[in-house]
């Protein structure tokens, strides 16, 4: 059978990553993956999106990060009512507290020394605002240019034991891999 999934990321940032660290472990087990950026799309079309995908039994995962809710159940609950019954609460992770803590959270001493950026030892509460104060001046005029760089070196046992919300989602994936 012909497995796809879709990744519903929320922006440019969010897609970069997906693509760079989380599509080559998921074409492990799917035949088609591909992201898709909802955030500023009407959220009548995101669920037209969401039910479409229904008939042809693909996989969903929808990446939110936190911003300002107080916990994750409450984003959840955000989401649920947004994107009524279209999405599943099962389908969805809740990233701690942005998408560029998961960046971080893949590079090792090695790379944060050959980066010439901060070692962090956990990245949860990392903002895009710290994670761009970190980012050296060659990279100053690109953003996704110096997310590529992480990417390029990230690790995946690094960035789980750094990133609580990161792990969360690995968890997932591979039990949905030994599903697939």
């Amino acid at each position: 059978m012909y497995k796809r999934m879709w990744i519903f990321v929320e922006g440019e940032h969010d897609s970069v990553f997906a693509k760079g660290a989380l599509l080559p472990i998921l074409k492990k087990g799917y035949d088609f993956v591909d992201t898709w950026q909802y955030a500023q799309e009407a959220p009548k079309k995101v669920i037209d999106f969401l039910r479409a995908m229904k008939p042809m039994q693909a996989d969903c995962l929808f990446l939110a990060d936190i911003d300002d809710s107080p916990c994750v159940t409450a984003k959840n609950s955000v989401l649920m009512e947004r994107f009524r019954e279209a999405l599943e609460p099962s389908d969805v992770v809740v990233v701690v507290k942005e998408i560029e803590s998961w960046y971080l959270a893949g590079a090792d001493d090695e790379v944060c020394r050959a980066l010439r950026i901060a070692s962090l030892s956990r990245t949860d509460h990392t903002t895009k605002e710290q994670f761009q104060a970190m980012m050296p001046e060659r990279f100053k005029d690109s953003v996704v240019d110096f997310m590529r760089e992480v990417l390029g070196r990230f690790r995946l046992d690094i960035a789980r034991s750094k990133n609580q919300s990161f792990c969360y989602l690995m968890d997932k994936l591979e039990a949905r891999l030994k599903e697939a």
